[in-house]
């Protein structure tokens, strides 16, 4: 791809306030977007680019710029992105276009790329001053646990980058930059603030500092999130297939087994769990942190986001009913014809008399979001469930929901690795299932048993047994929905092992209702 040529009637200096020059930029940059990993919008027809804002960063006798763009689609909502750019004279990582003025020839590009910018970022963050703009200010915080004697000594950007963009510092912080900007302020830096300087929770990549956006008149927008660096070889979604590669060969031999390490790892994750809900509830004067009863507004809310996501899931499976094959067919309409069922449950939820309390969670928990390092668990991922605003991501709910999410991953890993191994295809599919719930049943109880004694039997977030059994119910119906709109989009082959898990509640539904 050719690079594409700016020419400015103004210096860089001025960047901000020439539109022609940033106009160039965005036609510059629309064909680049589909290439960038950061780029959320590919699946969509796009429609214009436009600037927000063009936010000046000085440093050091560098100037460089936080620039937002707006991108609007003719299928989709319009979404905003940011882009930190710098100017240089060299051609390097992340050039976007070739910048011609009155002063010479240089290049914009990507300042994530930029390690004098790195260096900006974070002297900005350990001085934790803020910084007027032409709409409020840029709010660099620094983490309680930060000294301000910390000093810059490197810096380095990951071999990949996902949805958002990454830089290590020291070798001691990550910091990530969020590309795609949500106009409020994002939930994972309140939770890991929270949990790291009131709640004391250690299993998490602690807070170091933040850049927030606070605009006059409107809510603050999240730039970016520092934490401490966690050195972990792999997620625990990955250690879990480890573990059940073994079980998978016990199972061909005609054996069931299941390591003792196993279960000693799954008690430790449990009571990792527990201690993360205890100190999401510690007594606290933050309204966005203070546990909240099952109000009136609350139940109305989870009632219409339950039928509504019911809803969708039912029209999407029978959008694509012809790519299902007899088994997930079966199974998908059962649950159509359980609807009526599956509905008076949820409208228990707006009936029954609940004395259990609600807290923020984590709130997209599953064996992804952890990983394993130095024998021990940390928690990663707190932005919330991808699907939802980021309004919704703040609610609260009872804690049994992030419970619900790694039962689940239980559930997807066992299955993932007995029913989509090549080792079982003329396995029979019976003692297949019978192995599968055997395993997810053994594994789930060391869970919940754990959970449940670190957690405390007189702990007021849960008022009874019954409260807490039909809390998990019900979260664990709503995650399995949930799950058949993620397959069917991504991985339909997989489709089975939700309505597996729809079909099992389903099941202890008619158990209740008989």
């Amino acid at each position: 791809m050719s690079i594409h040529r700016i020419h400015a009637t103004k210096a860089w200096e001025e960047f901000a306030d020439d539109s022609t020059a940033r106009n160039n930029l965005l036609e510059a940059l629309q064909p680049q977007l589909h290439h960038m990993r950061w780029f959320g919008g590919k699946a969509y027809q796009l429609k214009a680019l436009n600037t927000d804002h063009c936010l000046p960063l000085h440093y050091d006798g560098s100037l460089y710029y936080l620039f937002i763009f707006e991108t609007t689609y003719f299928d989709h909502s319009t979404e905003y992105y940011l882009l930190p750019l710098s100017l240089s004279q060299e051609k390097s990582e992340g050039c976007i276009a070739e910048y011609i003025n009155e002063e010479g020839e240089y290049f914009i590009h990507d300042a994530v790329y930029d390690s004098h910018f790195h260096r900006a970022l974070f002297e900005y963050t350990l001085q934790g001053k803020p910084i007027a703009t032409n709409n409020g200010q840029l709010d660099f915080d620094r983490g309680t646990k930060v000294l301000a004697s910390e000093k810059y000594h490197s810096s380095r950007n990951p071999g990949v980058d996902q949805s958002n963009s990454s830089i290590f510092f020291n070798e001691r912080y990550f910091m990530k930059i969020y590309r795609k900007l949500f106009l409020e302020t994002n939930p994972e830096v309140e939770m890991l603030k929270f949990l790291t300087q009131e709640g004391h929770f250690e299993n998490i990549p602690a807070y170091s500092g933040s850049l927030v956006w606070s605009r006059k008149k409107t809510p603050p927008v999240t730039f970016a999130l520092m934490m401490n660096k966690v050195n972990a070889d792999k997620d625990s979604w990955v250690s879990t297939g480890d573990e059940l590669n073994d079980f998978l060969r016990a199972f061909i031999e005609g054996e069931f087994s299941i390591h003792e390490f196993v279960f000693e790892n799954v008690e430790l994750l449990a009571k990792r769990t527990a201690e993360m809900h205890l100190a999401l509830s510690v007594n606290t004067k933050d309204k966005l942190f203070k546990i909240e009863k099952f109000t009136p507004s609350y139940r109305t809310w989870l009632y219409d986001h339950l039928c509504h996501l019911l809803e969708g899931r039912l029209h999407l499976l029978e959008q694509r009913k012809d790519q299902l094959d007899e088994e997930a067919r079966e199974m998908a309409e059962k649950l159509q014809r359980k609807k009526g069922l599956v509905m008076k449950f949820f409208e228990q939820v707006k009936k029954k008399p609940l004395k259990s309390l609600r807290t923020r969670i984590h709130g997209d928990y599953h064996l992804g979001q952890i990983l394993y390092y130095n024998r021990d668990y940390v928690i990663i991922d707190f932005e919330g469930e991808p699907e939802s605003s980021i309004h919704d991501r703040k609610i609260k709910h009872s804690p049994i929901k992030d419970v619900a999410g790694i039962v689940r991953s239980f559930h997807y890993a066992v299955s993932a690795k007995l029913f989509f191994s090549s080792e079982t295809k003329t396995a029979d599919r019976v003692k297949l299932q019978k192995s599968a719930d055997r395993w997810y049943y053994l594994i789930s109880d060391t869970f919940w048993t754990t959970y449940y004694k670190h957690i405390g039997q007189d702990n007021p977030l849960y008022a009874s047994k019954s409260e807490i059994n039909f809390l998990f119910l019900l979260h664990l119906l709503e995650k399995a929905i949930y799950e058949i709109g993620y397959e069917l989009n991504g991985r339909p082959d997989w489709l089975k092992i939700p309505l597996k898990g729809i079909v099992h509640v389903i099941n202890e539904l008619e158990k209740y209702e008989g």
